[in-house]
């Protein structure tokens, strides 16, 4: 008798696991539409990746003149964009020697594009919309040149950037020494990792 219920205990066992091993199973056809489902915004979200402003990050800035740049100092430029959109925000923080803040900028970009490296701001304390614009050396150097053209609307700043451009006083054949606003030069970004 006693093999008799430790046979129908480990019957009974064995059936229990069994059951166990088949719970929470998911039927082929419902798992294949979740895969797809996941390919699908895994794309999406690669496409929206892709369509990120070019130079987003964290830097130190340095002044650059004559075709050199100085070494980076307190200076940092910080620039994001929002997943997905051509908006996203510029925040400009300048310190003296004294490490101390003396000019901050605080900004929304209204507008970017990569394909011109440019983009729109509008400082959180003003109503007007500067462009800033961007390029990159054969070096991978990032240097920028904020046009300081602010205008009420977005169609006025990029017509005043397209004439500046028009008339060379803003350029970036040659932005270690010249094409930002007149003869300034450009300045270069350094990545904070």
């Amino acid at each position: 008798m006693k093999t008799l219920i430790k046979l129908t205990l480990v019957m009974l066992f064995a059936l229990v696991i069994s059951a166990c091993a088949d719970t929470g199973k998911v039927d082929k056809s419902v798992a294949d539409n979740n895969l797809a489902l996941g390919l699908l915004k895994t794309v999406e979200s690669s496409s929206k990746e892709a369509g990120q402003i070019e130079i987003r990050g964290t830097y130190l800035q340095a002044s650059c003149s004559a075709g050199s740049c100085n070494t980076p100092g307190s200076n940092t430029v910080s620039i994001q964009s929002n997943f997905g959109t051509t908006t996203g925000y510029l925040y400009v923080d300048y310190v003296n020697g004294a490490g101390t803040s003396t000019y901050r900028v605080n900004a929304e970009i209204v507008e970017f594009s990569n394909t011109d490296r440019v983009l729109y701001y509008k400082p959180k304390n003003s109503a007007n919309i500067s462009a800033l614009i961007w390029t990159i050396t054969d070096a991978k150097e990032i240097l920028i040149c904020d046009v300081f053209n602010g205008k009420p609307s977005l169609v006025e700043t990029k017509s005043d950037l397209n004439s500046r451009k028009a008339s060379g006083t803003v350029y970036t054949s040659n932005p270690k020494s010249a094409g930002c606003n007149g003869s300034f030069a450009f300045n270069f970004l350094t990545r904070t990792f």
